[in-house]
Parts: structure tokens; C-alpha cells; sequence
């Protein structure tokens, strides 16, 4: 009980000690000092008369707790037991649904599902509102509080109610649990002959080197250009990102920089490599999946002139959280800065209370000096929307991986989806217990045979194999190929931005 009480007088102490102010200053820092011997009276309060017994120790961390949760989405005040959980989820294998989330609207939303884990087989997408987990609301809830809801054992399984903005329908799914592992690059290969694809997921540590190697590949086998996808790809390692850049930009290029109140949280990135593939023109596909480090080589490609952006308007987490070492085990993740493009574009989405008005403001391209407006995220130069999942394809999708696997177990070899697989797959629903009518089927035949080849192609040869079947069908990869026909080099990749 001494430690407890000693933690409240140091936290009442040094509050004091910051906020208190001496005789004859403004009002503002008068009724603040007085709030502050408010607080300490108020506490005293509760500690002597309130009816039951409340341990003072909650009573000031849940204040704590409150003001920085006004402050944004991303600050935190995290007390031993949750220091512990935020170290376990900065880490690259941890047991959850597999899915990157965030805050949007004051509800916990996906930004990004992992591919290959239970929410990206689920059929979760970007953008999708997790409204409750195991029917408790996540209105207002932290981002920390729904990951410890979400984590749990391997196996285990949890339920989440969805609801979707693109269809405005809500639905329920039940999700179990797995070791989540993330692979940086999935997959690459050569598309239509001299185009080299990479898939990026995810910017963790070591990835520039595995990057460096894939292009190095690319090039060996006759790439001539690079479909970057960044789709998807929630983010994560800054360094990477930068490190990354380099390869596509003169050394000693401004690729971002962050911009805080205090001169420590002020920082220019500039590319320290090669810039070996400077002069191979480049796309990149981006969603609204794609945030934090995916934006930062987006938003540096763009402004530069360097890429032709495609896709959709990326999700806009732009800002800096520090954590700083507190006492006792607690720790504080503060938003510190923000990151801006090297147009000045800020890349952060305000909140809606936020009263800047982000998307009036208009900045220019380094080389070409074209136009690009600050509205939060990186707005790409062609937008090609994602597709829609119908209804229907919705409540089935869970069901596709048990068919894929039943069907991999009883063939030794797959030809492809024919009518034979897709009617044995309409029994496997029947017998599972799923209610359809054929015309419903029938209705949504063409995004059902995509699916669930890739799903199946994927059981026989891996990623690989997912990769080969749904990118031939993949309208915004298709999009990318078609632009990079006319394009043989860097001139001609600016020509064609000019005109954009």
C-alpha cells in the first residue's frame, strides 16, 4: 500500500510542480493550477467518505487514462499489464485473427488484413467497422483494449459483428484464432513479359535486403519496369521505407519528414542507397488498406514524379507515437509529430473534431509541378476502385478454405476450376448446412470461380499458386499492365504523368 500511495503523491506532486504557478499570472494558468488542488481534493474525497472502498491507485490511472484518450486514437497510457501487450504486438509472430486495426470515427476499424491468416479468410476487408467483439460494443473502445480482446490462444475461437460502409449491411463472423507470422513478400514474378510484380505486405525489419534480391531476380529474368502492391500493407518499420526508396532515388533525396511542437520530433528522411533502379519507371497500386510506411513510399514516389500511383485513396495514418518510460512499468505512447510528403503534403487523416481543413490546400510535384492536394492519405493518380464482394459471396467465403482443403485432400491433382468443382463445392455448402437457392449461386457464378480458384490453386502450389490465379483477373494489375506497355523508360513514365 506504501508503493501505491507513493505512486499517487509523486503523480499529484509533479503535476504540481508542472502546472503550478506563482501569484499574478493570466487567469488560464490560475483556474488550471486550481483545478489541479481540485483533483487532489476530489481524490481525498473518495479515499474518506466515498460509501465503498475504491482503490486509489485505479482511480488515478483511469484519469490518466481519460485525458490522453481525448488527446487522438494513437496515444495511450498503458499500465504494466498492457506495456507487456504492446510489446508482444510490435513484434513480427503473435496468436490473434491477423488483421491490422485502427480507430476511424471513434469505432474500431480493419486497416488491413493479413493475407493468409483467419481474418483475410474470413473475408474481412479494409475499411470494415468491427462493432462488437464477443457482443461487447467497440464504440469508443481503445485500439489495445480490442487487441487483447482479439488475441487469445491458437484455436480458440472469437466472435466479431461486422459492419461494412461500402454496403452498409452488418453481419456476424466467428473467427478462430492462429500463430500469425507475416511474410514481406508473398510473391513476385513477370507479368506480360518485361514487367516485374512484387507484392510487398509489410515493411518489417530486413526487408531491403530481401527486396534488393527480388528486383535483382526481376531484372535478371528480363524485367524492364516494377508493378510495386502495396495493398493492403498497414505499414511498419520507417527505416525500411526510406531504406527502400533509395533504390528508385538519387542518394540524398527527401523521401518524408516529420514536424512536432518541440525541435527533437523534427526530422528530414533523406535516401542514403544506390538508387541502382532509378531509371526503371515504376507503379504503384495502393488502397485503403494502404497506411503508414506504404504511404510514406507512395507519397515520396508521387511527389518526385518518380511512379504512377494507382488504386484507391490510401487510409492516412500519418503520425508519430514515442513512447516514453514512466514509473513502476507504465509507459506513455504519445503522438508526437506528424509525417509529411516532401511536397509538404501531411499524410495523417484529421479526426472529424480535427477543424483543419486539410483538402483545401494544394501543393506541386518536384519535377513536373503538378498539382497534389493534402486531404489526408495519398490520393492516387488513377483511381480504380477495389471490388465489391456481394452479399451472398460475404456469408459464403468462410467456407471456401474448408472446400479448398477437403478437395486437396481427395485429388491428387487440380486442373483448374471447372462446373465439376463448382458443383461439388454448391453440395459442400448444402451439406454444410448453408441455405441458397441456385439463382443466388448462379448470380455471383463469375466472383465465386475467381475466389475460390485462387483458394484451391493456392492448397496445390502455395502462394504462388493464389497469386497466379487472381492476378489475371485483377482489374487494377491489369490497368498497371496497360499503362506500362507505352512506357520504356523513365522519360516516358513522366510524359505520361504530365498528361494524367
Amino acid at each position: 500500500m506504501k508503493v501505491k500511495r507513493g505512486i499517487i503523491i509523486s503523480i499529484i506532486v509533479v503535476l504540481s510542480i508542472f502546472l503550478g504557478y506563482s501569484t499574478g499570472v493570466c487567469k488560464e494558468k490560475a483556474s488550471l493550477r486550481s483545478l489541479m488542488q481540485m483533483y487532489s481534493a476530489v481524490l481525498t474525497y473518495i479515499e474518506t467518505y466515498y460509501v465503498d472502498t475504491r482503490d486509489p491507485v485505479d482511480l488515478v490511472e483511469s484519469s490518466i487514462k481519460g485525458m490522453v484518450e481525448d488527446l487522438d486514437p494513437f496515444s495511450e497510457f498503458l499500465n504494466p499489464e498492457e506495456s507487456a501487450e504492446f510489446a508482444i504486438a510490435t513484434t513480427g509472430r503473435f496468436g490473434g485473427i491477423g488483421a491490422q486495426i485502427g480507430v476511424r470515427d471513434n469505432w474500431i476499424t480493419i486497416i488491413a488484413p493479413i493475407e493468409g491468416t483467419p481474418a483475410y479468410r474470413a473475408g474481412l476487408i479494409a475499411g470494415d467497422r468491427i462493432v462488437k467483439i464477443e457482443g461487447k460494443s467497440t464504440e469508443g473502445m481503445r485500439v489495445n483494449d480490442a487487441v487483447n480482446m482479439l488475441r487469445g490462444e491458437p484455436g480458440t475461437k472469437v466472435k466479431i459483428d461486422i459492419f461494412r460502409p461500402v454496403t452498409q449491411k452488418e453481419f456476424a463472423v466467428e473467427i478462430v484464432r492462429d500463430i500469425i507470422f507475416i511474410n514481406p513478400i508473398p510473391y513476385y514474378g513477370i507479368l506480360d513479359g518485361n514487367v516485374g510484380y512484387v507484392r510487398i505486405s509489410d515493411f518489417q525489419h530486413g526487408l531491403l535486403s530481401e527486396f534488393t534480391a527480388v528486383l535483382d531476380t526481376l531484372t535478371k529474368k528480363g524485367a524492364k519496369s516494377f508493378v510495386l502492391d502495396l495493398r493492403g500493407n498497414p505499414g511498419g518499420l520507417l527505416n525500411e521505407s526510406v531504406e527502400l526508396l533509395g533504390l528508385f532515388l538519387d542518394p540524398g533525396t527527401l523521401v518524408v519528414y516529420t514536424r512536432g511542437r518541440t525541435p527533437d520530433n523534427n526530422f528530414d528522411y533523406k535516401t542514403q542507397g544506390s538508387g541502382r533502379f532509378r531509371n526503371y519507371p515504376v507503379v504503384v497500386l495502393v488502397d485503403k488498406g494502404s497506411a503508414s510506411a506504404s504511404e510514406i513510399v507512395a507519397g515520396a514516389l508521387q511527389d518526385w514524379d518518380r511512379a504512377v500511383i494507382l488504386g484507391d485513396t490510401t487510409f492516412g495514418k500519418g503520425s508519430v507515437q514515442r513512447v516514453f518510460k514512466l514509473d513502476e512499468g507504465y509507459e506513455l505512447k504519445l503522438t508526437t509529430a506528424k509525417y509529411y510528403t516532401p511536397s509538404g503534403r501531411c499524410i495523417h487523416r484529421p479526426e472529424k473534431k480535427d477543424t483543419l481543413l486539410q483538402d483545401t490546400l494544394t501543393y506541386s510535384t518536384k519535377i513536373l509541378k503538378k498539382p497534389v492536394h493534402a486531404m489526408g492519405g495519398i490520393a492516387p493518380h488513377i483511381v480504380v476502385k477495389q471490388e465489391l464482394i456481394s452479399q451472398f459471396v460475404q456469408e459464403i467465403y468462410p467456407h471456401f478454405f474448408g472446400f479448398a482443403v477437403e478437395y486437396k485432400s481427395k485429388h491428387d491433382t487440380y486442373a483448374g476450376l471447372d462446373n465439376r468443382v463448382l458443383n461439388q463445392f454448391r453440395e459442400y455448402l448444402r451439406v454444410n448446412n448453408v441455405k441458397f437457392s441456385d439463382s443466388d449461386f448462379e448470380k455471383d457464378i463469375a466472383q465465386i470461380r475467381r475466389l475460390l480458384d485462387a483458394e484451391i490453386s493456392e492448397k496445390y502450389y502455395g502462394s504462388k499458386g493464389r497469386y497466379n490465379s487472381i492476378l489475371k483477373d485483377d482489374s487494377t494489375v491489369q490497368r498497371a499492365l496497360g499503362i506500362m506497355k507505352n512506357i520504356e523508360n523513365l522519360e516516358d513514365l513522366r510524359k505520361y504523368i504530365s498528361k494524367i
